[in-house]
């Protein structure tokens, strides 16, 4: 008989290979997963048959007899492919995620739990069937049809589900209408939500920053802010803030604060064909899916192309054969957090400006696995309580609350009336008419036409405040910060066929018509805006799609001259050492752009990053954490206004900008070697400045996050048109500068033949890992590959045809 030793061996080699061939037939049956996306299926509900034809890049074009069937279509060719997104999506709005995390683990259910509690407690679910309710016939068509495609698929698939559900033992619920509303309740809180940074300076005041300090550091570019002195101290108890800065710190990405964007038109006057241009890039977080998914409809009623939202049925950016959109963020103020205190005799009111109010509340039953919990929620005359979120309303020794006043809470939101109707508009005009009914987010909205006009609108609600600017917590006894309606739209910015032949938005502060018209105090610094001008007005002999696409590309950071010019002089040769004066000498001869075989750009970002938590670092502490982006334009105050703030407070010792600009200098390029090498030309920015897609589940498991993840290296930063925005993680040991917000989304519209517009998304179409589309298109959208979505469907593409049952 073999001895312990060698039957210890065989068997290790058998479970070796019983592992790998239930491995090997787990990832066989996971195949299944990837639907059929040719030959025909047989479907009730269609009024007539209906083509989808993919692309190579499974990119549909969907050819129905109807609108109606249009709408079907598009539901199951979204289910198709990105029904992961869709559940998750519906479930975080609905506050339902904890539920299926909680069947594959408890414990990791409860960590979700938090984001279940501020959605529901925010009410979105709520608002999206009170959406559907009052809906109009057109709306309630599109959304019922939509739902009968996703419906469709769930009931006809064959084999497993996608590896997401597979992983969480979830089989999912029928599609409802008002699941394809919630994500607009998700943007319009996302793209119209400041609440955290207005959380961030109230515990900047509460941490002993005075308000001429808080005024300084959130300064915009060129514009020193009055100082704010109404903020109430002592009253939100310090747990509660620590609390709510790490919550908002661990958002989710459908959660998130976020909002960026580019776009611009270009009038016939400046063009090679005589008719507009329009370039739209939005930039969000980029995540695993990516949030759009581009497609082509034709029914009688016309054509839709451009990027859809799985979940959603109407058209989100692109253009309908007459018209063309984009989107941008305005970061006008729209969202006020409000400091109510609660009546000391009675923990179920809170002071008003006449007297005790009582809390409205209401409970929530959520369910995580197979555990049920209740929780209370409470709502002010200003909004939800929102620090219920993260400090339950149970508590009752609290002096405050948070109370979270927005448009989108408003009852009277037509902002998906207007979505829907805007595919059909036939010309400018029409389109800036129909925008009237658009609520919340507030966007700034660029659009041409075939007729030539092109216009920028801001369109949404903008609060009128009675007196403060919402800059700052408001007190909540008072009526200061009240609200007395919306701005009137006349009185919102509107530019249409401007004698200069074109309009550019890039988040940046655009007029309104009523000069004395404040908007807020957080604009986007100019310089993305600044270069989309000097391009365009030196594109020459006239301005072609070609250009359009290059200039969405493009890298030059404008900001570099002003921080090189103020901060290179002022570091003295002597006192470096040989490889900081090698660094200095690189960075004099830069041209300023951020791309990704640039060791240049890679000194600089590591450099300046380490000199903003030098200057800022002391007087913050932690808050620094909330206070980490780098502002160019603070550099300049900071050196050339108030040199005090490179003082490092702990110590006893005066020291100078001069000694922080040298030291962090020092220390960026000794982390650079350490983990580069001494050679500077290979430093580059694309070996830490990769893109990072992040998915909800997969992210979270080291060996699938980057076994399922590409992460192309990419160009552009923070304030280059092609925007590359950076997450900073420098910790003791390590550095890196992973790309993770930008554009998942370019195109290009030649009103002139709209046909031929281009486009091009991050990642894939297919949101399953098992399909040739999951991520074929990374590398392509980081090289700036543009694609068509013209009407002849491409060779080499797959065709299914969906027939009446």
């Amino acid at each position: 008989m073999p001895g312990w030793g060698k039957r210890l061996a065989v068997g290790f080699v058998l479970a070796v290979l019983g592992v790998n061939f239930a491995a090997a037939g787990l990832l066989v049956w996971l195949g299944g997963s990837v639907p059929q996306i040719e030959g025909e299926k047989r479907l009730s509900g269609l009024a007539g048959p209906v083509e989808i034809h993919r692309d190579d890049a499974g990119v549909p074009l969907i050819r129905a007899g109807s609108l109606e069937d249009g709408f079907f279509a598009l539901g199951f060719a979204h289910a198709q492919d990105r029904l992961w997104q869709m559940e998750s999506m519906r479930r975080i709005g609905a506050g339902r995620f904890a539920e299926i995390v909680g069947n594959l683990s408890e414990s990791l259910g409860e960590q979700v739990f938090p984001f279940d509690r501020f959605t529901r407690g925010l009410a979105f679910y709520r608002r999206a069937e009170a959406v559907y309710e009052r809906a109009s016939p057109e709306m309630k068509v599109a959304l019922d049809r939509y739902a009968d495609g996703v419906n469709a698929y769930l009931a006809t698939r064959e084999g497993p589900l996608p590896p997401e559900f597979v992983a969480l033992f979830h089989e999912p619920e029928p599609w409802r209408p008002a699941d394809s509303l919630v994500w607009q309740q998700l943007m319009a809180f996302q793209l119209g939500s400041n609440w955290p940074d207005e959380l961030t300076r109230l515990s900047m005041a509460e941490a002993g920053l005075g308000p001429e300090q808080i005024a300084f550091l959130f300064q915009q570019a060129g514009e020193l802010l009055e100082p704010e002195t109404g903020i109430k101290q002592g009253l939100i108890a310090p747990d509660m803030l620590d609390r709510a800065a790490r919550f908002a710190a661990a958002l989710p990405d459908a959660l998130a604060p976020q909002g960026a964007s580019n776009a611009w038109a270009i009038a016939g006057t400046r063009t090679e064909s005589g008719k507009p241009l329009l370039a739209s890039d939005p930039h969000l977080r980029l995540t695993n899916p990516n949030l759009w998914y581009l497609v082509r409809i034709e029914t009688p009623d016309g054509v839709r192309a451009g990027g859809t939202v799985p979940g959603v049925p109407f058209l989100v950016l692109g253009h309908n054969g007459h018209i063309a959109w984009g989107f941008t963020t305005p970061h006008a103020d729209s969202q006020d957090l409000f400091i109510e205190q609660i009546d000391p005799d009675d923990p179920a009111r809170y002071l008003g400006p006449d007297g005790p109010l009582s809390f409205e509340t209401r409970e929530e039953r959520f369910r995580i696995g197979s555990k049920e919990i209740t929780e209370t929620f409470r709502a002010t005359r200003h909004g939800p309580v929102i620090s219920d979120i993260w400090a339950p309303a149970a508590r009752t020794d609290d002096k405050a609350v948070l109370a979270l006043a927005a448009p989108s809470f408003a009852g009277d939101d037509r902002t998906a009336e207007a979505f829907l109707a805007l595919s059909s508009a036939r010309s400018v005009p029409d389109a800036l008419d129909i925008l009237s009914d658009f609520s919340s987010p507030a966007q700034n909205v660029t659009l041409a036409d075939t007729d030539g006009n092109i216009a920028l609108m801001l369109a949404g609600r903008i609060p009128e405040r009675l007196e403060s600017d919402g800059f700052t917590p408001a007190d909540g006894t008072g009526t200061d910060g009240d609200w007395a309606g919306w701005i009137d739209r006349s009185r919102l910015p509107l530019i249409l066929n401007p004698e200069e032949g074109f309009v550019i938005q890039a988040n940046d502060r655009i007029p309104p018509r009523d000069p004395d018209l404040d908007l807020g105090r957080e604009f986007e610094a100019p310089f993305r805006a600044e270069r989309i001008r000097s391009v365009i007005e030196t594109m020459e002999p006239k301005a072609s799609p070609r250009m359009q696409r290059d200039l969405q590309m493009d890298t030059l950071s404008l900001d570099m001259p002003l921080m090189l010019g103020l901060l290179l002089p002022r570091l003295k040769p002597s006192a470096l050492g040989a490889p900081a004066a090698e660094a200095v000498e690189r960075l004099r001869s830069w041209d300023g752009r951020m791309d990704r075989n640039s060791p240049e750009a890679t000194i600089y970002t590591l450099w300046t990053s380490l000199l903003h938590r030098e200057i800022f670092g002391d007087e913050l502490g932690h808050l620094i954490g909330e206070y980490r982006r780098v502002r160019p334009h603070m550099f300049a105050s900071v050196l050339i206004e108030a040199p005090e703030w490179c003082d490092d407070i702990r110590t006893d010792v005066v020291e100078p900008c001069e000694s922080a600009l040298r030291e962090s200098l020092e220390e960026a390029v000794a982390r650079l070697s350490a983990k580069f090498g001494a050679d500077q030309t290979g430093w580059l920015w694309g070996k830490t400045h990769t893109a990072e897609f992040r998915h909800l589940l997969w992210s979270r498991v080291p060996l699938l996050r980057d076994l399922l993840g590409a992460s192309p290296a990419t160009d552009g930063g923070d304030y280059s048109v092609n925007r590359g925005s950076p997450s900073q993680r420098i910790s003791d040991g390590d550095f890196s500068f992973p790309h993770v917000h930008g554009a998942g989304f370019r195109a290009v519209y030649d009103l002139s033949d709209l046909d031929a517009s281009g486009f091009s998304i991050a990642f894939g179409q297919s949101g399953n890992p098992f399909s040739e589309h999951y991520q074929d298109l990374a590398t392509p959208w980081a090289d700036g590959v543009y694609r068509a979505l013209g009407p002849t469907p491409s060779q080499g593409g797959r065709t299914l045809i969906l027939r009446p049952e």
